[in-house]
């Protein structure tokens, strides 16, 4: 009896080692999915930050040049706040979208 009693264990201790396994490697893809979302995220922060540099740098070329009138520089200073005003509420609204929260 000793000798079934030891293969039933270790076929348990098997498959317990397989669970544990399997278990380790789907922890491992979802940690890795989560901060290849994270890194997207964060270029994606980064080239929209740059676009608007790109923007405001043109822009003060444009206004050392006397291209613009002050109520132009008025009216596209106010739809910038705008646009600025709308980033920064969706940013805080989806705050935890970008933590996968969802």
């Amino acid at each position: 009896m000793r000798i079934g009693e030891g293969t039933g264990l270790r076929i348990t201790g098997q498959v317990l080692n397989l669970v544990t396994l399997v278990v380790g490697v789907a922890a491992a893809y979802f940690l890795t999915i989560q901060s290849l979302k994270i890194e997207l995220s964060e270029k994606a922060e980064n080239a929209v930050v740059v676009t608007l540099d790109k923007k405001l740098a043109h822009l003060e070329v444009m206004i050392r040049e006397g291209v613009i009138s002050k109520e132009q520089f008025y009216q596209f200073s106010q739809d910038i706040n705008t646009r600025l005003t709308r980033i920064e509420y969706y940013l805080t609204e989806h705050k935890g979208d970008s933590l996968g929260t969802r």
